[in-house]
């Protein structure tokens, strides 16, 4: 007999600990409906594998996995989708923006100008090319990939000679 009432409680608590989230109010109000900087990560994350898929596709092409026409084919299908994303982003962004206060996007614009005149300085504009293995940027001086360690391309030659 006692074995049974000790069962009973269990079961009790089991069922209890699986319904309680959703009894409460706070989760049921708030947990559906996602909030803008959450919606505009999510974008941000989908755009990011939209793009990863593409280098993706060009390994594979490189390793004769498809042919040049599914190549095309999936590519194209991958950055409608990713400027598609872009798109919803820019939207979300401008419907933050027109929300901010006006004080804010005044700060904001004198900000962005200073960071486009410290960014144009001559001081700070670099030569770069991209990695042709993993398509990450680096300097024109360099040799390596820094993020993968391939050899860079003998195109830097040529950016070199165009700075002397």
């Amino acid at each position: 007999m006692l074995g049974y009432i000790v069962l009973f409680g269990l079961l009790i608590g089991a069922c209890y600990w699986i319904i309680s989230p959703l009894l409460r109010e706070d989760v049921r109000q708030n947990g559906f409906t996602p909030q803008p900087e959450d919606m505009l990560q999510e974008l941000k994350n989908k755009k990011d594998g939209a793009y990863a898929a593409i280098k993706e596709l060009e390994f594979d092409l490189s390793m004769g996995k498809f042919t040049e026409e599914d190549f095309q084919i999936l590519k194209r299908q991958y950055t409608q989708e990713a400027v598609g994303y872009m798109k919803e982003m820019d939207k979300l962004e401008l419907a933050q923006a027109t929300v901010s206060k006006p004080e804010d996007r005044v700060a904001e614009g004198k900000t962005a100008q200073g960071v486009t005149a410290i960014h144009n300085h001559k001081s700070t504009q670099r030569n770069y090319i991209y990695c042709t293995s993993c398509g990450e940027k680096s300097a024109v001086e360099s040799r390596f990939c820094a993020a993968c360690g391939s050899t860079l391309p003998s195109r830097r030659q040529n950016y070199l000679q165009e700075e002397n």
